[in-house]
């Protein structure tokens, strides 16, 4: 789960300091066309002892939680001067950055567990794949495209002209890097990689 921290962003072509992530919570599923009937919706008497263990047993999240979406901008603002002693709050506005409900995962002689971790499920004709858990960042959203196309497109990565496919936009792919016999290529690609973000 993210903690507040500062992130500098560029939105509508202005370059904006942001601050948080602030957890919140709602029973709502959508962000927009969602409804308060959502959660309790899903309650049915298969699952209403997972969610009464997944309650007990997470209770300090359940605080944290209870305790973040009560929050009012005052206490926000003191968790920023931890970082930026001089924020005014005539500076600042509370923006809705969007919702993720949260995955409780069936286990194998277990009620359930919470499932803080990301993972693709894709259907039996592999018609639809749904990306299930955690917000993905940048240092995983590669990974997880390359497995939804292994999953729902498989003749695409097959073979010796998959692999070439896959290595044409993905240069690492398929390579154990961390290998000091391949140091210098990796710094070779990382090098590349860098230029093409302009970042030397």
């Amino acid at each position: 789960m993210a903690v507040p921290h500062l992130d500098q962003r560029i939105l509508d072509g202005k370059k904006t300091l942001l601050f948080g992530p602030f957890a919140a919570w709602t029973t709502r599923y959508l962000h927009r066309t969602g409804r308060w009937t959502d959660l309790p919706a899903t309650v049915k008497p298969h699952n209403v002892m997972t969610l009464l263990k997944i309650a007990a047993t997470n209770f300090p999240l359940v605080k944290y939680l209870m305790q973040q979406g009560t929050q009012s901008m005052e206490d926000r603002l003191r968790v920023m001067r931890i970082f930026y002693p001089n924020a005014q709050a005539k500076d600042w506005k509370l923006v809705e950055g969007g919702i993720r409900v949260q995955a409780i995962k069936q286990t194998d002689g277990e009620a359930g567990i919470v499932h803080f971790g990301t993972e693709v499920l894709t259907s039996a004709d592999k018609s639809l794949s749904a990306l299930l858990g955690a917000s993905p960042g940048a240092s995983v959203c590669v990974n997880i495209v390359l497995e939804v196309i292994q999953k729902s497109f498989p003749h695409l990565t097959e073979g010796e002209a998959g692999r070439k496919r896959i290595e044409a936009i993905v240069p690492t792919y398929g390579t154990d890097y961390r290998n000091p016999e391949r140091a210098a290529r990796f710094s070779e690609l990382a090098i590349n990689a860098r230029r093409q973000l302009k970042l030397i």
